[in-house]
């Protein structure tokens, strides 16, 4: 495949509960001009070109254990360079977000494994809420008008990122105060207050999650059972998902080892289908909003962020498409006056590990974050 000799390899990869992304792009540095100056007509639009993507199984190695993560890692790389019709070599660096190592501890091990593997001369690993609102940034790159500044910054410095799948999470990034930060190119990385919010798991939290949002209609279920009532049609619909012929059935059916996560995150699908007609699905569409609500007005009331002056990201399983829950979310944070100046939902999180690899500059080497 033919390309400007300028342009760089790098590889993004998402790796997440249940599927593994690699994108292959080919990125063009930015000259020292472009670095100095965030004139929205400098071409760093087109800085970036995506040309293969690949995918494979689970990437969170809490769930399926670093060994079948790396053997992912290196399959939806594989997959990538042959959709882009090249050879596999060494690029010129790699991010690879992956869920399940919220500590930086957690993530040296990956970081040491990519180094092994040869896979990049720079190599940067974070987890897997950090490039969503890099993703934001790139979907939303077009949108260069006065209103996505705040205080002369660019938007998506102040933000909130909220991911929500099987988990949940909140991320919430500000401004330093340097000077500098104002004046920054879109894509050269400037120094940011962060705050993390939620994601502690399906035992001590994960509020509005996927997991959440089923686990509360088996408890529905629970509880029609010992009350008497009859079964709903979203009752008889979560039970024909898990296989039960009845409540009771439900009980070898969860409790099992290891204890089917995913598999009750699913049925947050089964609760949407049944959302408009049914009341208590409708109830919990609702409640998981609130919560998901709140952890968003955590997130930016404890950084400092203000209404109608930050960015908020979308990402998730439970917020993609036409989730009901988006919507409601807004209407929630609007009564809670803490409304966003723009709302993204991000249609592939892959993009922003694609774009932290391409603002690594020449010194770096391997980043852990």
């Amino acid at each position: 495949m033919a390309h400007d000799t300028t342009e760089r390899l790098i590889i993004g990869i998402d790796a997440g509960g249940s599927k593994t992304k690699a994108c292959l792009a080919l990125a063009k540095p930015l000259t020292l001009a472009e670095r100095s100056t965030s004139d929205p007509s400098s071409d760093w639009t087109q800085s970036i070109r995506v040309i293969g993507t690949g995918e494979s199984g689970p990437g969170n190695p809490r769930s399926v254990g670093f060994d079948a993560v790396y053997v992912n890692l290196l399959e939806a790389i594989a997959t990538a360079f042959q959709g882009a019709g090249l050879e596999q070599s060494k690029v010129h660096a790699i991010c690879v977000s992956m869920a399940g190592v919220g500590q930086a501890d957690q993530r040296i091990p990956v970081a040491q494994w990519v180094e092994q593997a040869n896979l990049a001369e720079r190599i940067r690993v974070s987890e897997d809420v950090t490039p969503i609102r890099w993703a934001a940034l790139w979907e939303t790159r077009h949108l260069n008008h006065s209103s996505l500044h705040s205080g002369g910054r660019r938007l998506w410095n102040n933000s909130v990122t909220l991911i929500s799948g099987t988990g949940s999470i909140v991320s919430a990034t500000k401004d330093t105060p340097q000077e500098f930060a104002s004046q920054a190119h879109p894509l050269l990385e400037v120094p940011l207050i962060s705050m993390r919010v939620g994601g502690w798991g399906y035992l001590l939290g994960d509020e509005g999650s996927g997991f959440a949002i089923g686990l509360a209609a088996l408890k529905e279920i629970c509880r029609a059972h010992d009350s008497g009532d009859e079964f709903s049609p979203l009752h008889l619909a979560v039970l024909k998902e898990l296989g039960c012929q009845g409540a009771i059935d439900l009980i070898p059916r969860i409790y099992t080892q290891p204890i089917p996560r995913a598999k009750i995150a699913s049925l947050y699908q089964t609760v949407v289908q049944f959302a408009s007609s049914d009341l208590i699905a409708g109830k919990l569409i609702e409640y998981a909003s609130l919560d998901l609500a709140e952890l968003i007005v955590s997130g930016a009331s404890r950084i400092g962020l203000q209404s109608g002056q930050f960015g908020l990201a979308f990402s998730g399983g439970t917020l993609s498409g036409k989730s009901p829950l988006v919507p409601t979310i807004l209407r929630h944070l609007e009564r809670m006056q803490m409304s966003p100046l723009l709302s993204h939902q991000v249609s592939d999180p892959v993009i922003g590990a694609v774009v932290m690899a391409s603002v690594l500059d020449d010194a770096s080497g391997t980043r852990v974050e």
